[in-house]
């Protein structure tokens, strides 16, 4: 492949990167939170109302801000840590929050009480702690990251027959009917058996899961990419797909047939694949399933609606001595695509679970420092 040199690609990549946080679609996220001033100590509310609002609204948002940063998973704290400082001196830049929708005022305990909206930026911190990470920061080109990422149909299921184990059991009793009869004087007894016979069925059902077939859609790839490389290239990596290599023909194929049955590549697979990277100097490649799910329709617009899910999503990378091994994993993804076609349904779908992927997966690699 050819390669621009170091200060091209700075250049290039600090551009990608402003136009990046300059055309990303605004996120917002809301939240709406109290807060209290106990204004005895501040003066009296009329002559210092305005002071005492500042001081309440002031609280309500810093409030807002921490229960947004609560939602944060580990690896997105970590990243978060870096660039507190900078966010928190500066919060005004990061959200609005004027929106006042109640007060109240408590003469006899002198307290004042505020209820707030806070609208916080996601994608301004987002960005943020993007161009804090190590890859962002280093001067050397973008690391590559091969794709092997495919998208498939359930095409059959295979229903096993019920085994059933039966134990019958036979019981036996008898019944004696003793009849006393009195003859001038003397007892008699006479006896009369009747058999009886009892059977009990019973026992257990075994039933096997099912084995599914499925069938390679090849035609959502490019969707897939383009969901994926919009974080990755911000991030700095430059995600390359696999077909660009032929040593990788045949191994494409082979991962076409191991992901019609599984949802993970063999290990000799990875080594195959691991070898060709070793060749080609490139240090990532990542791996993942993208399964597509059933035709709906939503009753309230009449739209197609399809369900879309990564169960896992693996990113491989070179260690020191060149061997690969695991540095993120990514796991529980799923996204549902409105259209007004399958295709559409489809297509959106996926990007939008692929921004998922890519998005956990940079959080990973920005909290482990990767370069």
């Amino acid at each position: 492949m050819v390669k621009s040199n170091t200060s091209t690609f700075s250049i290039n990549f600090t551009l990608f990167l402003t136009l990046s946080i300059l055309f990303l679609p605004i996120k917002v996220n809301a939240y709406e939170t109290n807060a209290a001033v106990a204004y005895e100590f501040i003066g009296d509310f009329e002559n210092d109302k305005k002071n005492i609002i500042q001081k309440a609204k002031k609280m309500a948002c810093k409030k807002a801000f921490n229960k947004y940063i609560k939602t944060f998973d580990q690896d997105k704290l970590v990243n978060y840590k870096r660039v507190q400082d900078k966010i928190e001196s500066n919060l005004s830049k990061y959200m609005v929050c004027d929106e006042i929708v109640d007060e109240s005022i408590d003469f006899s305990n002198s307290t004042y009480s505020i209820v707030v909206i806070a609208n916080i930026s996601t994608n301004k911190i987002e960005q943020t702690m993007i161009q804090s990470s190590a890859i962002a920061n280093n001067s050397d080109e973008g690391s590559e990251i091969v794709m092997f990422m495919l998208s498939r149909t359930v095409s059959g299921v295979k229903q096993k027959d019920k085994r059933n184990t039966k134990v019958d059991q036979n019981l036996s009793s008898e019944d004696i009917n003793q009849i006393e009869a009195e003859n001038e004087g003397e007892i008699s007894i006479s006896s009369e058996t009747a058999s009886t016979k009892k059977s009990v069925s019973g026992g257990n059902t075994i039933e096997s899961s099912p084995e599914i077939f499925y069938k390679i859609e090849d035609g959502y790839n490019e969707t897939i990419a383009g969901g994926m490389e919009e974080l990755l290239n911000s991030a700095g990596f430059e995600l390359v797909p696999s077909f660009e290599f032929e040593e990788l023909d045949q191994i494409n194929e082979d991962i076409k047939v191991a992901f019609t049955k599984e949802s993970s590549l063999p290990s000799k697979l990875r080594r195959s694949i691991g070898k060709v990277m070793k060749v080609e100097g490139i240090s990532y490649w990542v791996e993942g399933i993208f399964d597509i799910g059933k035709l709906e329709t939503d009753s309230a617009t009449g739209n197609k609606v399809v369900n879309v899910s990564v169960s896992r999503a693996t990113l491989w990378g070179a260690n020191s001595k060149g061997r690969f091994k695991s540095i993120a994993t990514v796991s529980g993804n799923q996204r549902k695509g409105k259209g007004s076609s399958y295709d559409q349904a489809v297509r959106n779908a996926i990007r939008l679970c692929s921004q998922s992927v890519a998005k956990q997966m940079v959080n990973k690699l920005n909290a482990k420092g990767v370069k």
